[in-house]
């Protein structure tokens, strides 16, 4: 190797080290004040504050700890933040039950002005259980003319501590709260943070040095076990409305492909302990709920009408993967949260097949398909029971699919097969979301030339009319579900679009104003989760965002590539979904008389994302130095590195 290589090969060595360095410091940084370091006391909130504080007070507070590795309190404060004639000095001390002193710390009005409650951190006290500890709180440095600001007091509790104030004792205790560190959550969260880095830093130090690395192998070698990864860290029912798909998975596991209906009955007899791993605090759970929920069993015999409420008005076809991933691991094990995790691997297969296929089929813009597989929110969908998996993975290959056929060299004609498969695919995409039917114009840019006999409107408008008939039915189907949470709301919304367009328009342009950045930001994987929403605030989207740019203006293989009409109608099936989006919120979630379009999420417009891409880079000639292979070996190495923020973030959220 010669030297020159060898030293571009060790700046780009150092350059990925630092970026993932200062990433694992953020992660290690954020893990500290989020508190899920420790185990908490119960944490009373009280109104009353000690009073008559004045220069030289001193209050004692008896703490005996409940368990080992004692290392903070957090004291709750009365900062009297609108009154100015406040001053003082406050010095805070714990001591050990030796009298020994074991931390120690001065803190003035300015501290706690904006935020009542306040960290002492003292030195971790590995042993400390059932031992007596002294929290010292001294008030000094009073300036003339004015009052000490206060704590917090418990006064109408009992209590086993002991409350001093200027050696006289009181009834009642601090307002405080103890935190005992977690070596356990530590290590689990080390672990993690090791087996990731480790994974990023090889893969990105193969990628790198690989020649002629097929973008399929750099999805191979990447985006499976990162998804792996995302199941392992992101515990079950914690997804986008993922305990109701976890519902309707285990009906389509049944052989019940739409939730069953008796009189005015909705919902599925299936065994009542399905219900039982989501726990009662789910929406916060940790890793400790999900290892309990590991002893659960599918008990058979006890049954009751469960609803799926939101996804009973999804196709059953979507649960398909989940539904044989539930069904083989049911032969195996009645574990409830086995069966679960079978389904999210099934859906997770299945999802990262289509999109393999997609990369190997689309004949131009295999990098776009490559990054869209690092979307966190994306991915969260691959790795869950949710139904945007089979959503995203179908849109995806479908566009490839298209654009095989309408730019391959291969074959001159369109054979009876890729009609079938064509036809295949435009029913289950269809069947997906109706919100996504105009992506069947797509077929119109295919030349008439690859049609035999020229007959393509002909072919076309009989595949396009399959989907849509098949989901028109399923659409009056599901009505009937949609009808039992909307309350009649859906019929008076439709008659004001058709009534009131105009209003309508406005609205649409209001809330695109309102939240068209939010949207973005939540579609590159801003926010993930349900209930408790893992944010891993901007460092990912927006460099996804950045990415996103410079693969669109830099990759040459979609220059110029479409014919005017071709990108007329990629901008009018763009236009048409992300108009069936809006309407569709409005009309199923959005209450009467709000002044904007409610339960939009940026997750809906992904499946658009790659044809606006290839919109826009067909259209603007931005050419490069850089070659299509450094391209790819960028998206791949940037997207897996990034992954470390989102997993770790995760992490972080449910120890």
């Amino acid at each position: 190797m010669k030297k020159g290589k060898i030293i571009k090969n060790w700046k780009i060595l150092a350059i990925i080290l630092i970026i993932i360095t200062s990433i694992l410091m953020m992660s290690n940084y954020a893990l500290k004040v989020s508190d899920k370091l420790y185990k908490k006391s119960e944490k009373i909130e009280s109104d009353s504050y000690i009073e008559n504080i004045n220069q030289g007070t001193i209050i004692e507070q008896k703490i005996i700890a409940k368990e080992n590795n004692f290392n903070r309190v957090d004291i709750d404060f009365e900062p009297l933040k609108q009154i100015d004639n406040i001053s003082g000095k406050v010095l805070i001390i714990m001591k050990d039950d030796n009298n020994n002193v074991i931390g120690s710390n001065t803190i003035t009005r300015n501290n706690i002005r904006e935020n009542t409650i306040y960290e002492f951190e003292f030195k971790k006290q590995k042993d400390s259980q059932y031992k007596t500890y002294t929290l010292v709180i001294e008030f000094n440095e009073i300036d003339e003319g004015k009052e000490f600001f206060t704590v917090k007091i418990l006064d109408n509790i009992e209590s086993d501590n002991t409350l001093i104030i200027n050696g006289i004792q009181r009834r009642g205790s601090l307002a405080i709260q103890e935190l005992y560190f977690s070596k356990t959550r530590q290590v689990f969260f080390n672990i993690i943070e090791a087996i990731i880095t480790i994974y990023v830093i090889g893969i990105s130090i193969y990628i790198y040095n690989k020649k002629d690395i097929k973008i399929e192998n750099i999805f191979l070698s990447t985006v499976p076990a990162i998804c792996l990864l995302y199941i392992l860290c992101m515990p079950t029912i914690k997804n986008h409305d993922e305990l109701y798909h976890w519902y309707k998975a285990y009906e389509v596991s049944i052989g019940k492909f739409a939730t069953g209906i008796e009189g005015d009955e909705l919902g599925t007899i299936m065994p009542n302990s399905l219900s039982e791993i989501a726990t009662d605090n789910w929406e916060t759970i940790t890793y400790e709920d999900v290892r309990e929920s590991l002893s659960i069993q599918l008990e058979k015999d006890s049954t009751r009408r469960i609803y799926a409420e939101t996804s009973a008005v999804y196709s059953g076809m979507q649960y398909i993967p989940q539904g044989i991933g539930i069904f083989i691991m049911r032969l195996f094990t009645d574990k409830v949260l086995l069966l679960a995790y079978a389904g999210r691997f099934m859906n997770m297969v299945f999802a990262l097949l289509f999109i393999y296929l997609a990369i190997k089929k689309i004949p131009f813009g295999k990098k776009i398909i490559l990054f869209m597989s690092y979307i966190p929110i994306a991915i969260e969908g691959f790795t869950s029971l949710s139904p945007d998996a089979m959503t995203i993975s179908i849109s995806i290959l479908y566009i490839a699919y298209i654009l095989n056929l309408a730019f391959s060299k291969k074959e001159h004609f369109i054979s009876t097969k890729q009609i079938v498969i064509l036809t295949v695919l435009s029913v289950v995409l269809a069947l997906c979301k109706i919100v996504y039917i105009p992506m069947v114009l797509l077929m119109f840019i295919i030349p008439k030339e690859k049609f035999k006999n020229e007959k393509k409107v002909l072919t076309v408008m009989l595949i396009a009319g399959v989907a849509v008939i098949l989901n028109l039915v399923w659409l009056g189907i599901s009505s009937i579900y949609l009808s039992h949470f909307r309350e009649g709301d859906s019929s008076i919304q439709v008659k004001s679009v058709l009534f009131h367009p105009i209003q309508y328009i406005q609205n649409c342009l209001y809330t695109l104003n309102l939240n068209g950045g939010s949207y973005i930001t939540t579609m590159l994987g801003e926010k993930l989760g349900w209930g408790e929403l893992i944010n891993v605030h901007s460092i990912v989207p927006c460099t996804l965002f950045i990415l996103a740019i410079w693969i669109t203006l830099s990759d040459e293989s979609i220059k110029n590539k479409f014919k005017t009409y071709q990108q007329i109608i990629i901008f009018l099936t763009i236009s048409a979904i992300a108009i069936l989006i809006f309407t569709s919120l409005y009309v199923q979630w959005t209450t009467i008389g709000s002044d904007s379009i409610l339960g939009i999420q940026g997750r809906y417009f992904i499946p658009i994302l790659p044809l606006v891409m290839l919109l826009v880079g067909s259209k603007i000639k931005l050419y490069t130095e850089y070659k299509e292979e450094t391209l790819a070996k960028t998206v791949g190495i940037t997207g897996t590195i990034l992954q470390i923020c989102v997993i770790l973030q995760i992490v972080i959220c449910h120890l």
